[in-house]
Order: C-alpha cells, then sequence, then structure tokens
C-alpha cells in the first residue's frame, strides 16, 4: 500500500524525506565498500612488509601496488560513463559490486602470487571510479533541493567511514581474514540497493513516464506527484534538447563554466596530498612520530576526518558550499605549511626536534579536519549540482579522470620526493598549490545551497528569472 502524507504547508502536502535517505544510503553502501579499497593500502602494506606475508615486495613496488588502484579509476570512469545513460543510475551502480567482490577475494588468494594484488587493485579501483561517476547522479535525481545538500555530501561521509573500517579491522587481522570480512559488505551493498527504485531523470530522459511517476510516488511517500513530474519532466526535455557530446562541456557557457570549477577542485583535492596520507598513512607516522602506535594515530586521523565530515554534512544547507570550500583550503594550507616547516628544520637543521615529535601528528589531524570541511565534503557536492543531464554522465567521466590521474601523480611524487629527499619537499608543494587554488575558487566557484537543478542551470547560463523556482 502506498503511503500518502496527510499533512501540509502553505497549502501543500508535504513530501516524506525517509525514502530518499534510504535510497541514497543504500547505494553508498557501494562507496563504503570502495573507501575500504581507498583506505586498504595504510594497514596492509605494513603486514606485506613483513614476515606475515610469503613473498618479498620492495618498497618501490609497494607504491606500485597502491597507485595502480587509481589507473583502475580511470577505466571504470569512463565505463560507468557510457552505462549510465545506457542501462541506467541503478544498473550501473549495482554492477559496481561485481569488481569489488573480484577485487576482495584476489587479495584472499595472493597468497599465491604477488601479481594478483595488483591485479586486485586495479579492479578494486574500477568500482572506485565508477562509484564517483554514478553516485552524486544518482543522489543528485533522487533527493529534493531541502535534502540534496545533506545526502549529496554524506557520499564523502560514507567514504571515511570505509576508510576508517578498514584501518580498524586491517590493523587487527590478517589481510585474509579482513578480505573475506571486506567481500561480505559488498554482498549486503548487492542485496540491499537492489530493491532501490531508479531515478525518475533517467527514466524521463527515456520517456518512461509512468515509470518515472512511480519512481517519484516511492522516493516520496506519496500518491500525488503530478506538479514535481510535470515539472521534472519540462527541466529533462530543455536539458535534452542540448547536445549531449564531450565537446558541448566547452562550447556551451554554463558547461564550460562548470566544467573549469570542476577540475580546479579536483585537482586541488588530490594535490591537497590527502590520498597520499591515507594511503601511506602507518608508513608515514612510523617515519613522523613517536607519540603513539603507528596504527592508532592512523586510526586517530581517520576518526577525526569522520567526526568533522558529519558535521560538514549537517551544516553543508546552512553554511554554503562556497564559504566551507574556502575555508576548507584555507586551512589546509596553514596546517600544511606548519609540517613543510617542522620535516624541514628535522632534516636541514641541527635543531633538536626529538621532543616535539607530536607536532606532526596535530598538523596531520588539523589537515583533516580542514579537508573533511569542504574539499572532502562539499566538492563531490557539486559535480552532482553543475551540469545539466544530457552531459551529466560525461562531465562526471571527465572531472573523475582528472581527479584518478591527479591521484596517481600526487602519490608517486609524495613517495618519491619523501624516500628520496624529505617529507618537507611534498607538504611545501602541495601548500604552494592550495594556496594558488583558493584565489581561483575564491573567484570561480558559484553558490548552489537551496537551489533546483534547473535554476543552477539558469545562474550558470546568466540568467537569474528562475531564482525562486523550487
Amino acid at each position: 500500500m502506498s503511503i500518502i502524507n496527510p499533512n501540509e504547508k502553505n497549502g501543500r502536502k508535504e513530501n516524506k524525506t525517509w525514502p530518499q535517505y534510504l535510497a541514497v544510503l543504500t547505494a553508498l553502501l557501494s562507496m563504503f565498500c570502495s573507501g575500504i579499497h581507498f583506505g586498504w593500502p595504510s594497514p596492509s602494506l605494513p603486514r606485506i612488509f613483513s614476515d606475515e606475508y610469503p613473498f618479498n615486495v620492495t618498497a618501490e613496488e609497494a607504491s606500485y601496488i597502491t597507485i595502480i588502484g587509481p589507473v583502475g579509476d580511470v577505466a571504470g570512469n569512463i565505463l560507468s560513463s557510457l552505462l549510465v545513460d545506457l542501462i541506467g543510475r541503478k544498473w550501473t551502480i549495482l554492477l559496481i559490486g561485481a569488481p569489488q567482490i573480484t577485487s576482495m577475494t584476489m587479495i584472499y588468494l595472493s597468497t599465491y602470487s604477488p601479481a594478483l594484488l595488483y591485479a586486485a587493485r586495479f579492479i578494486g579501483g574500477i568500482s572506485e571510479g565508477a562509484c564517483f561517476t554514478v553516485l552524486p547522479i544518482y543522489i543528485c535525481e533522487v533527493s529534493e533541493p531541502k535534502v540534496r545538500g545533506l545526502l549529496g555530501s554524506s557520499f564523502s561521509l560514507i567514504l571515511m567511514f570505509g576508510i576508517l573500517f578498514v584501518n580498524i579491522i586491517g590493523s587487527y587481522v590478517t589481510l585474509y581474514t579482513a578480505a573475506l570480512i571486506f567481500l561480505c559488505c559488498s554482498v549486503l551493498f548487492l542485496v540491499t540497493f537492489s530493491q532501490m527504485p531508479e531515478s525518475p531523470y533517467y527514466l524521463l530522459m527515456k520517456n518512461r513516464v509512468e515509470e518515472a511517476r512511480s519512481s517519484l510516488q516511492r522516493l516520496r511517500a506519496r500518491e500525488d506527484v503530478d506538479a514535481e513530474l510535470a515539472s521534472l519532466t519540462s527541466d529533462v526535455r530543455r536539458q535534452m534538447a542540448e547536445k549531449g557530446r564531450f565537446r558541448d562541456l566547452l562550447t556551451i557557457r554554463s558547461n564550460r563554466t562548470a566544467t573549469v570549477v570542476m577540475v580546479i577542485l579536483r585537482f586541488l583535492q588530490q594535490f591537497s596530498g590527502v590520498s597520499s596520507f591515507t594511503f601511506y598513512a602507518q608508513l608515514l607516522f612510523k617515519e613522523a612520530t613517536d607519540a603513539i602506535p603507528q596504527h592508532w594515530a592512523a586510526i586517530l586521523m581517520m576518526v577525526i576526518q569522520a567526526i568533522f565530515t558529519l558535521i560538514a554534512v549537517l551544516v553543508v544547507d546552512v553554511v554554503g558550499r562556497k564559504p566551507m570550500i574556502l575555508t576548507s583550503i584555507g586551512g589546509c594550507c596553514l596546517s600544511l605549511v606548519f609540517n613543510a616547516v617542522f620535516f624541514g628544520v628535522r632534516d636541514w637543521s641541527d635543531v633538536d626536534v626529538s621532543s616535539l615529535t607530536v607536532l606532526p601528528l596535530v598538523g596531520l589531524i588539523v589537515f583533516m579536519v580542514f579537508f573533511a570541511s569542504g574539499l572532502g565534503s562539499a566538492v563531490n557536492l557539486l559535480l552532482g549540482e553543475l551540469f545539466p543531464a544530457a552531459v551529466k554522465a560525461k562531465a562526471a567521466c571527465i572531472m573523475n579522470v582528472v581527479f584518478s590521474v591527479s591521484m596517481v601523480v600526487s602519490s608517486k611524487f609524495y613517495q618519491y620526493m619523501a624516500d628520496t629527499y624529505s617529507l618537507a619537499i611534498p607538504f611545501a608543494f602541495f601548500a604552494l598549490v592550495q594556496s594558488v587554488g583558493f584565489v581561483f575558487c575564491f573567484r570561480l566557484v558559484p553558490e548552489t545551497m537551496n537551489k533546483s537543478l534547473e535554476q543552477i542551470q539558469q545562474e550558470l547560463k546568466g540568467n537569474r528569472e528562475d531564482k525562486n523556482r523550487t
């Protein structure tokens, strides 16, 4: 039986939001599993270097085990961008489960050959890339404007929970036991999300109006969705009237603006050093501080990042996207400078800092607080908000290829500079990138809080007549 909401506000029946939360949270279980894949090197590399693993793996080989995951991301970005408009958002998201299960199975079997670790990381990267491409689209299309900020930002929160989970489990059980636990998470995702509705935007793109009506009725928990369906139909038709080619990302003014903004933000995310610090967290803390055990330092950093990501999720529709992003970039820059100075003094001067080894831990925790408050939460939300339906999948593909390539380059840069010279160099370089990025973002990033997807498009085009549209 369908649930009809009897409450009214200003003469209008109010939608219930819990079905939107349910659809998004079950979809985000795939992001939780990708967080496990993303954070896997931190607790796993020390075990691979230990006697627990039956093969000898060098630091150079381990660096490629780490960064081959983001190479898989590129393949996942491209493949999912082709599928998302062909078979739909829901089925593309469900397909993410296959490489996740395959990846963890290969890690479990890697006692037979270390080559399986490379294959597992690449295949897991395919699912991660697909998550970054498809999930922001699905979340924004099933959510109403009043909850879109909260639900869209939850993408980053669930990713952090996955990273925290793998650091905790991976620090206390073997590689093989952990792989089986993580595999069960992917099975749970497939079982639960398979019951969720398809995006009404996608169904309208395919002229499946009655299915779109049914999807809206499930997502809004009410029967009378005619007004919203008519509005969405009009919006989708107008957006689909624009050509959906890759070159339209640059030839159409609104798309060009959105593309420039998202390329800059994706680049800034990775060249903050966040992926490097996550991949090499336990090895980093082993070198940087002896204040607490390395696995506890890594877990503490992830816990704090998860807490502040949660706070960011709760306030993003109050504070706004742009203020949070600017504050995040500024804070990341200052904390990176702090650690660069510490490591520079430690490595290139005669000053004894052995009694101050807690400072790098403090600096990294402050960095994670600021990263979580904007770059780690609001940016992923903007990806789903700034592009029209006709090019959204193609835009997500391009932006996440930028994200993945930047991840590979920044992580290898960090590893090489830290191993060859000093940790001061990557920290200083990342700080420089953030300082330049702050200026660009101050001038270019638009505010999208409490605006419908159609209103955002009109404002990117320079039209303000839809300002009050909901």
